[in-house]
Order: structure tokens, then sequence, then C-alpha cells
């Protein structure tokens, strides 16, 4: 569940899938300082061999579950529960392997959907 403005919302993060909160027309939370999203394997998974970088946001990613590898400026980073990353503006991301049980929280500032650039 989530609380926003004096009010409790119920939330299955199971269920869930995208933006938990940004500057979305569909986010549960309405924010343009950050955005935080949450991401099950299926969905990383259509990620997988996508460079991609931000001119502006700086993103920090906590797998929550599983395993995935990840190069970050050409370094392969093999990651498992409980690993972290921080990725500054303008550094390049791509997922390599992602695990059939993975979970992983995107948390970004601050929030600009256009500001996602593939390479």
């Amino acid at each position: 569940m989530y609380y926003d403005k004096g009010s409790v919302y119920e939330n299955d993060l199971k269920k869930t899938r995208g933006y938990l909160c940004g500057a979305f027309k569909n986010s549960p939370i309405f924010s343009e300082r950050i955005e935080i999203a949450y991401m099950k394997s299926d969905e990383l998974k259509k990620h997988v061999n996508k460079k991609h970088h931000h001119n502006i946001i700086d993103e920090f990613c906590i797998l929550i579950k599983g395993s995935l590898e990840q190069e970050i400026n050409g370094d392969l980073l093999k990651l498992k529960e409980g690993d972290f990353v921080f990725q500054k503006a303008g550094s390049i991301s791509e997922l390599k392997k992602v695990s059939d049980d993975a979970i992983w929280i995107v948390i970004k500032s601050p929030s600009m959907p256009n500001d996602k650039i593939s390479d």
C-alpha cells in the first residue's frame, strides 16, 4: 500500500509493472522530482541487448531477487540479490542476462520521461 495526500491506497506489487512514482499520467503518484519503477523478469527481458543512456537523469538500481548481468560503460557487472548500482547521467547501460525470478527496483532523479536515449 502507499500513502499520498492523506489517503491510503491498496497496491499489490506482485501485480504491478512499471512506474510507481514519476512524471507519468498513469503513475499512482505523480512527481517530477523522482521516478520509482518496479520491474519483474518478464519486463526486464524486453530490455536485454538494448543500450541506452540518460543526459540528465541519475539512476539507482537495486536487485531485490534473482540475478542479472548489466554492462555499464563497457564494464560487465554480475549482480545477485541485494546488489545495487548507481549510474550517473551519461553512463551507457545495457542488460545482458536476466534470471526468470528477477525483481529490480529503479529510482531515477529527476523524473523526465523523454530523457532516455537509445544507443
